[in-house]
């Protein structure tokens, strides 16, 4: 039989090693929610500063361009073609948008209706079936940053209709 020389720990001494313990885990998961805390403060700090990296460009853009038709504005006379005006302005804007990475795209009329990069916004009736599911009109064009599609472009698509 072996002897045992470590004397048990009496009530009162388990309750302090516990109590010691608890006040050890208690500190440890402070320091652990302040540091928490301020990672989250960092992160939100450098998250802003990037998103205002990001857009101050395109705000200099926008504001040139308001610059750019307030001087046009000043030299309006009534000779002024409106339709060029509204087509001007659609230049403008598509050189912003260009500057600032993103390119406007179009579908072709017959060309087959991609999910990935239009959005069908009517139909258009046609008993040529080989028309089914292709573009009859281009309504407005698409948008892209890169490869990925920031607007799609509408189109309408042609539908089979049932025999007369």
């Amino acid at each position: 039989m072996e002897n045992n020389t470590e004397a048990p720990l009496g009530l009162e001494e388990t309750l302090r090693a516990i109590r010691d313990e608890l006040a050890g885990l208690h500190a440890q998961s402070k320091f652990l929610n302040e540091v928490v805390d301020r990672l989250h403060t960092e992160n939100e700090q450098l998250r802003r500063a990037g998103s205002k990296a990001t857009v101050q460009p395109a705000l200099r853009e926008l504001i040139k361009l308001a610059d750019d038709w307030r001087s046009r504005a000043l030299a309006i006379r009534d000779d002024i073609d409106p339709g060029r005006l509204c087509a001007d302005v659609v230049e403008d804007v598509t050189l912003v948008l260009e500057r600032q990475g993103i390119e406007a795209f179009s579908a072709d009329a017959g060309a087959e209706f991609d999910r990935h990069e239009h959005r069908a916004v009517g139909t258009q009736a046609t008993e040529d079936e080989a028309l089914a599911g292709r573009v009859a009109e281009v309504r407005r064009p698409g948008y892209r940053n890169d490869e990925r599609v920031v607007r799609f472009a509408e189109v309408v698509v042609y539908k089979v209709t049932a025999g007369r």
